[in-house]
C-alpha cells in the first residue's frame, strides 16, 4: 500500500482542520466531534475523512469526500477498508447516489431494495434527504 495511504481516527487536535476540509469540499457534511471520523492525511493536507454517526440501532457511514486533487487514487477505498472492523461490530448503512452503487459494492454493501426495511430513523433521514437528493440510495454493510 502506498505510504501515504494510512487511515488513521481524527485526534481532537484535528478537528478544526476536519472542520475545515468539510467546509471546503462538502459543505453539507457537518462533522461533529463526538462522532467516530477517520482521515488519512499528509502532514497538516487532510486528503481523504469519513465519518460514522450513531443512530438509535445502527451506524451511518457518512460524509466520505476526498480532496479534488487526489480522487481515483484510492484513498476512499482505503478508509472504507479500514473501517471494516468497526462496520461488522454493529447494523451499518450508507445512502449514496446511483453512480456510487458499484464503489460501495466493492467495499461490502449491498443495495437495499425494501427500505421500508431500514431502521425507522434511517429511513425518515432518507426521506428528509430525497427532498433536494431525490435518487438517494440505501445500502447496508455485509461483508
Amino acid at each position: 500500500m502506498n505510504s501515504s495511504i494510512n487511515p488513521r481516527p481524527v485526534e481532537a487536535l484535528w478537528f478544526p482542520l476536519v472542520k475545515k476540509f468539510y467546509q471546503a469540499y462538502y459543505p453539507s457534511g457537518k462533522p461533529n466531534k463526538s462522532e467516530p471520523i477517520w482521515v488519512i492525511k499528509d502532514g497538516a493536507l487532510i486528503k481523504s475523512a469519513v465519518r460514522l454517526k450513531p443512530l438509535t440501532h445502527c451506524v451511518l457511514l457518512t460524509g466520505l469526500v476526498t480532496h479534488p486533487d487526489y480522487r481515483n487514487r484510492g484513498y476512499a477505498a482505503a478508509l472504507l477498508a479500514a473501517l471494516k472492523p468497526a462496520l461488522e461490530k454493529q447494523v451499518s448503512y450508507c445512502l449514496n447516489q446511483p453512480e456510487l452503487i458499484e464503489f460501495y459494492q466493492r467495499s461490502g454493501f449491498a443495495l437495499i431494495e425494501n427500505e421500508n426495511s431500514l431502521p425507522e430513523d434511517l429511513y425518515g433521514r432518507l426521506q428528509r434527504y430525497r427532498i433536494k437528493q431525490p435518487n438517494l440510495v440505501a445500502m447496508r454493510f455485509v461483508s
